[in-house]
Order: C-alpha cells, then sequence, then structure tokens
C-alpha cells in the first residue's frame, strides 16, 4: 500500500500518545487441571449454578444463586455457612476468606433495567468492590453468554444485540495484569451469533453436557503464577 502524503504537520501515532502503563499487556494462557479452581470463587447468576452443578469442581467454592444481579450481588444472602441456617452475603463471606481467583458472570438478568449505561455504572462499582474485598485475587471477567437466536428474536428486553453491547464494555475493564476477559460465546453459539440449539434447553442455560465446553475454555484459559 502506498504510504500517505503527509502534509508538513506529522499525524502522532494514537498509541503514542497512551501511557506504557495503560496499554494492556499481551496475555500468555495456560491449560490447567482441576486443581487450579482450589482457590477459586465463581460469583454469578444461574448460569453459575449450572457449572457447579455440572463442572465437578467439588473442591472449588460459588457464590451463585439464580437471579443474582450486579445490583444485590453484595447484599443477597445466598452463601450457606456450615453448621448455621441462615445464610450470609458474598459482601461478609468475601471479607472473611481470600481467594487467588474470582470468576465473575452477570448480566443477563440485568437486561430489561435501565440501559447499557446504568448497567455498567454498577458493574463497575462492583468489581473494584471486589478488588478492595480480595486484593490479592487475579479477577476473571466473563463474557455474558448470549441466548440462542430464536430466543433472541422473541422481541423482549433479553437479546443478543444488547448482550454484545454490554460484552463490549465489560472488555474493556480487562488490564491483563489483575484482570482480564474470558469470553466462551465463539465455543457455544452457532453461525448465527446465538447459542447453539442442540447445547440450551430453553434458550438461555447450557445443558448439562454442554458446561464442559465452559469448563475446558476456563481450563485453557488460565493464568499462571510464578
Amino acid at each position: 500500500a502506498a504510504m500517505p502524503e503527509t502534509t508538513g504537520t506529522e499525524t502522532q501515532d494514537p498509541a503514542a500518545t497512551v501511557p506504557v502503563e495503560e496499554i494492556p499487556q499481551e496475555v500468555v494462557y495456560h491449560t490447567v487441571d482441576d486443581s487450579y479452581f482450589d482457590d477459586a470463587v465463581f460469583i454469578g447468576d444461574s448460569r453459575t449454578v449450572g457449572l457447579y452443578d455440572y463442572a465437578g469442581l467439588s473442591n472449588t467454592t460459588f457464590y451463585a444463586s439464580t437471579g443474582l444481579t450486579v445490583y444485590k450481588v453484595f447484599s443477597a444472602p445466598i452463601v450457606s455457612v456450615p453448621g448455621q441456617k441462615n445464610k450470609i452475603t458474598v459482601e461478609e463471606a468475601l471479607s472473611e476468606h481470600q481467594f487467588r481467583k474470582i470468576y465473575f458472570m452477570i448480566g443477563i438478568n440485568e437486561m430489561g433495567t435501565g440501559t447499557v449505561d446504568t448497567f455498567m455504572e454498577k458493574y463497575k462499582d462492583v468489581v473494584a468492590h471486589l478488588q478492595e474485598l480480595q486484593p490479592d485475587a487475579i479477577i476473571y471477567l466473563q463474557a455474558i453468554m448470549r441466548v440462542s437466536t430464536e430466543r433472541s428474536n422473541k422481541g423482549d428486553y433479553i437479546n443478543n444485540p444488547g448482550i454484545d453491547a454490554r460484552n463490549a464494555e465489560i472488555a474493556k475493564l480487562a488490564d491483563n495484569k489483575k484482570i482480564f476477559y474470558l469470553d466462551v460465546n465463539p465455543l457455544v453459539c452457532d453461525d448465527t451469533g446465538g447459542l447453539i440449539k442442540e447445547d440450551t434447553f430453553d434458550g438461555v442455560h447450557l445443558k448439562a453436557a454442554y458446561i464442559d465446553i465452559w469448563k475446558q475454555f476456563l481450563m485453557d484459559h488460565a493464568i499462571e503464577f510464578y
């Protein structure tokens, strides 16, 4: 390609104006086994409950609940405590125990509330608070899983364009040092961009047999500590 002619004033490379420490590092992911998740906590809604039920990660901590949202993530009493009848909040649980890794996926239940901007405002607050509560943990922000194209086309607030708009903003929060963005969608979606029909029983949740695709993706995208 021919070089564009300059008009005397050199156009500056936009990247050159960004301080070096703000340019995300290139990430080198490793493949790990189940034991990698022993010091991890998974926080999320019904999709993460599915991972808890069917991924076979018996040594891993899950703070997940059907219907969980960014607005209630710290205040809803969803964490069982051995020997206690009452559950405690994620806030209390994270104050009592430190983890090395946090896997966070949330956002499908908030689709009908507010805008992408109001959702992201709260989502950013949640991530910042996770860092306050768990200063030594790395945080994996998982893209919101899409729904089937059939479900997306129903015409209500749960649709893939809305999910994609949120994921594009979530991805920007990754600094690839302490916060990483992981998107399993390419592995569970068909060429129309929606969840593969055979993989889902309701257009929103993965069937038990396909949870392993998600688990394997996470195992193939692990940051190694040295």
